[in-house]
């Protein structure tokens, strides 16, 4: 039987990506099914819409290249530069309804940085990297069958099409694998409910980006953080550039799902008037506001990531990480990682993993030594 491809990865997110491109070193044809028009996955940037430069992230930002070793390499890897996170001066604090915020010192945030252009610059890297072709995009996979001949991968949009090949590897959030995808034979229990029980990270919350002509909470000896317990910005970050170029701050909103889908219409008004309140009614107006409400993205939050905590995920059991189907059929979503489960750093591990695994069950040498 003739496959479409060697292996074929659902899903172009960072770990999808980074995934096909190892598989690629090891010399196996990968192909790479995407649901969304193009590849990104979690990863959302703020571009300028006349120059087309980078303004901010929407999606995960912030890496910690001291204690993230995978991180390191693979800005090695894709020649990507990094800034640090400006984080000098107070912090205004937001302690209660109708009372005046104050600016105090808080903790910093000793070797947090940020890929210089975004993390968008990782897709593009990553995607730049695989030959025409090797993705497939609007092809969100409904259905997988696993036999003796292969895999056997549907996919639903506007036509449907089958894909198939000798192994398959799932890079998307462990819930949306066991939700989004009918499978033939049926999952194990035990994975099913491995899969099941891995909240989505980001799925539950709401990001925003404000710019700004200036980074003007330099000048009056702020850092740009935000602590508030009113909202809806119940966190916030310098987001600037090297040296304060493209001026923007970046915050969670933390109001829950359902109360932002109440405030919808008038959501960037609310933000607006907190941010008056907290750097001063003679503070600049933002010349823009992008929100970007995860909770509402069905390629990314199923119904039980709206009702669990919002925290970063643990590292699941071992039958995440583990070959099924005789080998065929891996997982790789960032949840599954033990390092730095569901950030960039998890997507990098698990897709190190994956590849690994795979090469080894095909006898070839793998190139790097993967994380565990």
């Amino acid at each position: 039987m003739t496959h479409d491809a060697y292996v074929i990865v659902i899903g172009a997110g960072i770990s999808g990506l980074a995934t096909a491109n190892l598989l690629r070193d090891a010399g196996h044809k990968v192909l790479v099914l995407e649901a969304r028009d193009q590849p990104g996955g979690r990863v959302r940037s703020v571009r300028d819409g006349e120059r087309g430069g980078y303004l901010g992230d929407l999606g995960p930002t912030w890496m910690w290249p001291d204690v993230q070793p995978i991180i390191v390499s693979w800005l090695s890897r894709l020649e990507l530069d990094v800034v640090e996170q400006f984080d000098t001066g107070h912090a205004v604090l937001e302690y209660e309804e109708n009372s005046v915020p104050v600016t105090n010192h808080i903790p910093g945030q000793l070797g947090t940085v940020r890929v210089h252009g975004g993390t968008q610059a990782i897709i593009d890297g990553l995607a730049g990297a695989l030959p025409d072709g090797v993705i497939q995009s609007n092809a969100p996979v409904t259905s997988v069958v696993v036999d003796a001949q292969g895999v056997k991968i549907i996919t639903r949009s506007d036509t449907v099409r089958e894909f198939t090949a000798t192994r398959l590897v799932v890079a998307v959030p462990p819930r949306l694998a066991v939700s989004a995808i009918d499978w033939q034979p049926t999952l194990s229990t035990s994975l099913r409910a491995a899969l099941g029980s891995m909240p989505t990270w980001m799925a539950p919350h709401a990001k925003v980006v404000a710019i700004y002509d200036t980074p003007f909470w330099r000048e009056r000896g702020l850092s740009g953080r935000i602590a508030s317990r009113v909202g809806p910005i119940v966190e916030a970050h310098d987001h600037s550039g090297a040296g304060g170029a493209d001026a923007a701050l970046w915050g969670f909103l933390g109001w829950p799902h359902d109360m932002r889908a109440e405030y919808n219409g008038v959501l960037k008004d609310q933000i607006e008037a907190q941010l008056a309140r907290c750097f001063g009614a003679d503070a600049p107006t933002p010349t823009a506001i992008h929100i970007m409400d995860w909770a509402t993205d069905p390629f990314v939050a199923v119904p039980d990531d709206l009702t669990g905590p919002m925290s970063h995920p643990t590292v699941g059991p071992n039958v995440l990480r583990e070959p099924h189907f005789d080998e065929r059929v891996y997982f790789a979503g960032a949840e599954t990682a033990v390092q730095s489960p569901g950030l960039i750093e998890g997507a990098f591990a698990a897709a190190e993993h994956a590849a690994a695994s795979i090469s080894k069950a095909a006898g070839v040498r793998f190139a790097i030594d993967p994380a565990p």
